[in-house]
């Protein structure tokens, strides 16, 4: 009876031991992977290699809107003299720089839903959305609500105006921009436009 005992209890030994032998080795294991350090420095990784080993790889952003170049405004003008009209890449938007009196721009068609209210064409005393935005070469940028078709040409389809070429008629320059829509300028004053959004200055 008693060698039968003194088997199992060094099977259980052996068991146990074996056991533990296994869990040891599993931990070593642990402990050495990944990379290899010098003798005599922590394993703990540096800022700078932790850095390194978690940085993102750079990226670039380009934009799908062509270098600013000037256009012919010959290509632009219409029947009159002094009146040059062009049109958004979308079509959505007209526009009209106006050089035979006094010196004027301006945009109308699909402006943003939420155009500010400004006072009615011929009742200034009711408030509608604006229709249209306008510049003097004298004062800022408005929103206005006009009666007619006033900034596009009735004489046919106006030319577009690509992306990134500016439209300069003294003292307005024009430029479409993919992203924000059209600015018309003076030097101090002017508007942006497009269908989600607008802004005057």
């Amino acid at each position: 009876m008693l060698p039968r005992m003194i088997s199992r209890r060094e099977t259980l030994s052996v068991t146990v031991l074996t056991a533990c032998a296994a869990l040891l080795t599993a931990a070593c294991s642990n402990t050495v992977e990944g990379e290899a350090t010098a003798a005599g420095t922590s394993g703990a990784p540096t800022p700078s290699s932790a850095s390194t080993s978690t940085s993102a790889p750079a990226t670039t952003t380009t934009t799908t809107t062509p270098a600013v170049s000037p256009a012919d405004p010959d290509e632009y003008a219409g029947n009159a003299e002094g009146v040059y009209y062009f049109a958004s890449v979308s079509g959505g938007l007209g526009c009209a720089i106006l050089v035979h009196t006094t010196p004027l721009v301006g945009c109308q068609g699909d402006l943003p839903p939420d155009a500010p209210q400004v006072p009615g064409n011929g009742a200034s005393q009711a408030l509608v959305p604006a229709n249209a935005l306008m510049l003097e070469a004298d004062g800022p940028g408005e929103w206005v609500s006009i009666g007619d078709i006033a900034f596009m040409d009735l004489g046919g389809a106006p030319k577009t105006l690509p992306y990134g070429r500016t439209l300069t008629v003294e003292p307005f320059t024009c430029v479409i921009d993919e992203a924000t829509g059209i600015t018309c300028k003076t030097d101090e004053h002017g508007f942006t436009v497009s269908d989600t959004d607008g802004e005057v200055w």
